[in-house]
């Protein structure tokens, strides 16, 4: 699969963790658990449960000398925070993976306007996030997997999109080339449908929120960078090395939020172990 390359980030002192493993439920879809108990625990290395097409594991490792990749992603722009998003892409000169609603698209001239903005950004990366955000009704949505996929498509004309980054609205599944992986609420055949048609869909490997619910704690800018360290080092995310984060463009506009994602930004980029990349690179990644 050829993905072209167009144009992903984390914060705050209140905001909320998930991991992609506590698949139950959250705003994007999965959830819950306590971060640092599952961070620390005994649950198997990337890889475990990775599926190729024939059913075997993989490793994907990474060489000792090569950085641990942070691939920052918003999610449901454009909106009221996607300006923001763009600018800190501008300032802190860092790639980033966007997620549009082709709806949102298409709503209203500022809209429009913000997604010229990001697509003549080349720090920013569009990717497909469906047209109708399923109605926020997922689980009979992705009963249909056609209705799914016709979806996705509309999105993708609306958007002009010919890279393929897709991510499911509410559930956490990949399937990029044979590299596969399910969550346990319904979407499966959706998902298949979508990469047998040509889409790389996109998961998560940690959410970061700016506010706590379902028993997850708040996590300051140095706690997440933390946690980021761990999962990696301890191979606690869907492929060695890389670290898939989500949040969601409308967020950005708790001024606490960005400030606290802003110092993640920057101790990520002080400690000399990390680089930020676009998602167009992710599988390429050793």
């Amino acid at each position: 699969m050829h993905w072209s390359h167009h144009k992903m980030i984390v914060a705050w002192t209140g905001a909320m963790v998930l991991l992609s493993s506590d698949i139950g439920r959250q705003t994007e879809g999965p959830s819950v658990a306590a971060t640092e108990k599952w961070a620390a625990s005994s649950m198997p290395v990337s890889g475990a449960n990775v599926s190729r097409a024939n059913g075997h594991a993989t490793s994907h490792g990474r060489h000792a000398t090569q950085p641990f990749r942070i691939y920052l992603t918003f999610d449901d722009g454009p909106s009221s925070g996607s300006q923001l998003v763009n600018d800190l892409s501008q300032k802190g000169d860092l790639p980033i993976n966007v997620f549009l609603i082709g709806r949102n698209v298409c709503a209203t001239h500022k809209n429009r306007l913000l997604f010229q903005e990001y697509q003549v950004n080349p720090l920013v990366e569009i990717g497909n996030h469906s047209y109708t955000h399923a109605e926020r009704h997922y689980k009979s949505w992705f009963k249909q997997p056609l209705q799914v996929l016709a979806d996705f498509d509309r999105s993708r004309d609306s958007l002009g999109q010919t890279n393929g980054l897709t991510r499911l609205p509410g559930r956490n599944f990949f399937r990029l080339d044979t590299l596969s992986r399910n969550e346990s609420s319904n979407g499966k055949e959706a998902a298949d449908t979508l990469a047998s048609r040509g889409y790389a869909v996109f998961g998560w490997d940690l959410e970061w929120r700016n506010h706590a619910g379902n028993g997850i704690r708040t996590h300051t800018g140095k706690e997440m960078m933390d946690l980021v360290g761990v999962m990696l080092e301890k191979q606690r995310t869907f492929l060695p090395g890389r670290i898939i984060i989500l949040l969601h463009d409308p967020e950005l506009k708790n001024e606490t939020f960005k400030n606290e994602l802003e110092e993640f930004i920057r101790l990520a980029k002080e400690d000399g172990r990390f680089s930020f990349e676009h998602l167009s690179e992710y599988v390429a990644a050793q």
